[in-house]
């Protein structure tokens, strides 16, 4: 809906400045200071350069040193190139293709031995990637690579010297078009009352603060351009990912990390993360620079963020986190600010030079993520050998672990309910590099018998760890029982009645999120088998009938085809019951395509595309079908940024769903169901979508949500036809606002709200708590909502609820889609409380006047992951239609 045009410019023409500092020997002489090319300092109070002001720097320093090359890695979601700049001696400069095929023999291990590999780690040179500002808003990161880069092309200190000469350095801008956007809304604000305001978009086109969990799924196109380079170009022996968001007064958050640790982690690897931590303390202090903490807050048992999925690849890891106060902006800090614990200075050992308040600057946090970037840096440079030989004894002991136990490997039958998805999954982890195989003939594992052309995913390879992390059900350890592992006191306290949560997620288990079926492989695999590049599902195949074409709903690629055949001009039906046809049964959902409305060309073009297996009719079916039109669609995007909103918008857009973005104002105008058949309301706090910012918050044309009015036009809107679909926290708006006489079944018995910071919370018992797990559900298959599901399937309970129907509710007043069975529900993640969700809708359609409200109350969609689920969302668009 808005366009953010750049309002700043290089200037500097290149062309100028390749004649201005010529190549030689001197070159260091000739190199731009980054102030003679931005106009001003870098970590300037109020000022920002934008992504084009940092590329046209590094293209300068590109011509004015051959320590230096840019590198392009691929489009941005807004359609930037996003680049990387590569730095190192200039005798690494020349042979970097060597180095990279170094690094890459050693990460892979297998076929190498032990003698060869020292003898490639002794030649190696040890890749650091260093990357900043994937959080756009955390500013100093992103605009520190200026200096840090100018600091090593120019600096002649013995360090410096080491480093350049031992390591090969990417500096790797990790959110472009962030770092623009950001720049363009805080610098016409400065001098304003709105210096500081929040910015009323995503700082991510789709993901926002979430770009940093698509990791596993790569969903994003940033997202797959860090994984191809790290994973399978350059292969780095350290990763480093800077944030700017440290625990607050601390100045910032270095490793060691918090608990739980996830169990599938190298303890080599967790021994050189921990020492380049302590390097990076050592540094501070050295240098006086006071703040430093480690160990609580930020835990990396979750493998979706960009770091912790490093982990998994036998890549030393480094997160840190700078203080940050709101952009360029200073901000002085008093004793009185600090948290109670924190006003004495008191030291420990993971906090042991305390900061005692005072100016803190853009230029503090750029000098301190430089100190910590260079640390890492001199760290890599004097342990190169041994980090390049850590790597390839990592990845060969892994080999050896899995040749030795179970599982030996992962086995993917082709006999899946969506293989279109199941193929999509294991295609992700060949992108990553991990090795995926289909079988030349039929085997046996555990006592049954696959066919030929079954995917396989061996074990025994070098990141094979990340392989289990994501495929294996995760138990997430009640840390009340293991107090020595956190607590570091002389006489660890028990806390049995307390619940210690994770950081993020706490279960995660992919195949169940997609609903792919695995089965691991208990004993060693006798089995030929080849290696997939690229996994691809099943050719699509269309058998064409005189009256129609059938095409099942089970497959997600199956909302493709309908979107593509009503966009042109075929007609599309649906079953609203199951059906036989030439002896095999449909489902209620099935996708029904009269043949005079498509095209046999068409027809054969979408199959091909979707890998469909489209089928035919000679006569029409006895049963009931609705005729569906193109839904009108409309997602509500509020000014406080949700970024459920974006996924939601990305998830739209991947599946050819058109629809349009819809602002308060709009809804406050009213007459919504002129335009619209559904409304998305996203996962968001009703005080948000009501309320929004506040006067003087923010500039007037921002302010306030979409008020009472707009909570009335909405009910209109239903009552005149409309479809509202809500989507997990987007569901109590629906519930406190509606009049809908239905309750939140968890109302009361959720844990606190946490905040992230030094400030010690209360130990609570509470009477239930999920934070990111995977639960059983069971689906109505004859709602049109759930057509295309199975009867019972994993779902994904993040922020979620559970609903109460009010007994005054009439049968036809409201029909369950899913529920909550009875028993155990948790399959994988940390459940409490579960009998409060036993026997209780999850997801709900309410009739209301003439419309509709469907609540979807758990992470139908959650981060674009959980593709076994989607169709919930996707149904609800075609249901909304037909009403």
């Amino acid at each position: 809906m808005h366009l953010h045009v750049h309002r700043w410019f290089v200037r500097i023409s290149l062309s100028v400045l390749a004649l201005s500092f010529p190549i030689g020997s001197s070159f260091a002489q000739n190199v731009p200071a980054p102030e003679e090319v931005l106009g001003h300092e870098v970590g300037a109070d109020y000022k920002l350069a934008t992504y084009e002001q940092a590329v046209g720097y590094f293209k300068a320093l590109d011509q004015a040193s051959p320590l230096l090359q840019v590198f392009e890695m691929g489009e941005t979601s807004m359609g930037r190139s996003q680049i990387y700049a590569v730095i190192s001696s200039e005798e690494n400069m020349a042979k970097l293709d060597k180095y990279k095929e170094i690094s890459n023999r050693l990460a892979r291990a297998k076929g190498l031995s032990e003698d060869e590999a020292r003898r490639l780690a002794s030649e190696g040179k040890a890749i650091v990637w260093i990357d900043a500002g994937i959080h756009a808003t955390e500013c100093a990161p992103a605009q520190a690579f200026l200096q840090l880069a100018y600091d090593l092309l120019t600096s002649k200190d013995a360090d410096t010297k080491l480093i350049l000469e031992n390591t090969i350095i990417l500096l790797v801008f990790a959110n472009p078009d962030g770092m623009t956007l950001v720049a363009d809304w805080y610098l016409p604000n400065v001098g304003t009352p709105f210096e500081t305001s929040r910015m009323p978009w995503l700082y991510h086109h789709y993901a926002g603060h979430d770009n940093n969990r698509d990791s596993y799924m790569n969903n994003l196109k940033e997202t797959r351009n860090i994984t191809r380079l790290a994973t399978r170009e350059w292969n780095p022996v350290v990763f480093y990912d800077h944030h700017q968001t440290a625990p607050f007064p601390a100045r910032i958050w270095i490793p060691p990390a918090a608990e739980p640790t996830n169990p599938n982690l190298h303890p080599l690897f967790l021994r050189e993360k921990n020492l380049i931590g302590a390097a990076m303390g050592d540094a501070f202090d050295r240098e006086g620079k006071k703040g430093a903490i480690s160990r609580f807050v930020f835990d990396f048992v979750y493998p979706g963020y960009e770091d912790s999925f490093i982990d998994f690849f036998n890549i030393v890891s480094i997160m840190t986190e700078t203080a940050l106060y709101r952009y360029a902006t200073p901000h002085f800090y008093t004793v009185d600010d600090f948290p109670d614990a924190y006003k004495d200075f008191t030291i420990g050992v993971f906090y042991p030079s305390p900061w005692e308040g005072g100016w803190w600057r853009l230029k503090d946090a750029v000098d301190y993520a430089n100190t910590a970037s260079k640390a890492v840096l001199h760290t890599a440079a004097i342990y190169r050998e041994r980090f390049l030989f850590g790597r390839y004894l990592m990845g060969k002991q892994t080999i050896e672990k899995f040749q030795d136990q179970p599982p030996y490997a992962w086995i993917v039958p082709r006999d899946q309910w969506d293989v279109p998805t199941a193929a999509r999954m294991l295609d992700n982890l060949a992108f990553a590099g991990i090795e995926v195989y289909e079988a030349d003939a039929k085997f046996t594992s555990s006592g049954i018998t696959y066919p030929a052309g079954t995917w396989i995913v061996p074990m025994d390879q070098a990141f094979s760890r990340f392989v289990k992390a994501i495929f294996e059900e995760q138990s997430y350890p009640d840390l009340t029982k293991y107090p020595t592992l956190w607590q570091g006191i002389v006489a660890p306290q028990s806390f049995d009645d307390s619940y210690l949560p994770p950081y993020d997620m706490a279960g995660w288990t992919l195949p169940h999120q997609m609903g792919v079926k695995v089965r691991p492989a208990e004993e060693p695999l006798s089995v030929s088998m080849s290696q997939l590049e690229t996994v691809q599902p099943p050719a699509g195949s269309v058998e064409h009938g005189r009256h129609a074409y059938l095409i099942s709903p089970k497959a997600n690629n199956s909302f493709i085809a309908a979107n593509r055949i009503l966009r042109n001009g075929g007609e599309v039906l649906r079953a609203r019951e199951s059906f036989n046809s030439k002896g095999e049964l449909f489902p209620a959902g099935t996708w029904i395509i009269p043949s005079k409305s498509m095209t046999k060309a068409a027809m054969n073009e979408i199959s091909h595309e979707l890998s469909l297996a489209i089928r035919g009719t000679d006569k029409s079916p006895s049963i009931d079908t609705e005729t569906l039109k193109k839904p009108r669609v409309a997602l509500y995007k509020s000014w406080t940024a949700s970024m459920d909103e974006g996924w939601t918008r990305w998830l739209l857009e991947e599946y050819e769903f058109e629809f349009t973005n819809i602002v308060d104002s709009e809804i406050k105008a009213g007459e919504l169901w002129k335009r619209f058949d559904v409304l998305i309301i996203p996962s968001m706090r009703t005080e948000r979508i009501i309320d929004g910012h506040k006067i003087g918050s923010i500039h007037p044309k921002y302010v306030g949500g979409i008020s009472e009015s707009g909570v009335r036009n909405i009910k209109e809107f239903v009552k005149q036809g409309g479809t509202l679909v809500t989507l997990r926290r987007g569901c109590f708006f629906a519930l406190d606002k509606l009049g809908l006489p239905i309750t939140d079944a968890l109302k009361g018995m959720r844990p606190p709200r946490r905040r992230y910071g030094a400030a010690p919370a209360k130990s609570t018992d509470v009477k239930f708590a999920c934070p990111g797990s995977v639960l059983r559900m069971e689906f109505n298959q004859e709602h049109p909502v759930a057509y295309g599901m199975p009867k019972e399937a994993p779902a994904m309970f993040y922020q979620g609820t559970a609903f109460n129907l009010s007994p005054s509710f009439s049968e036809g007043d409201t029909r369950v889609i899913s529920r909550y069975p009875g028993g155990e529900l948790l399959i994988s993640g940390y459940l409490k409380g579960g009998e409060h969700l036993n026997g209780r809708a999850a997801a709900i359609d309410v009739s209301l006047g003439q419309g509709r409200v469907i609540l979807l109350g758990f992470g139908v969609k959650q981060r674009a992951q959980p593709h076994g689920t989607f169709k919930l969302l996707f149904n609800s668009l075609f249901y909304g239609a037909s009403y």
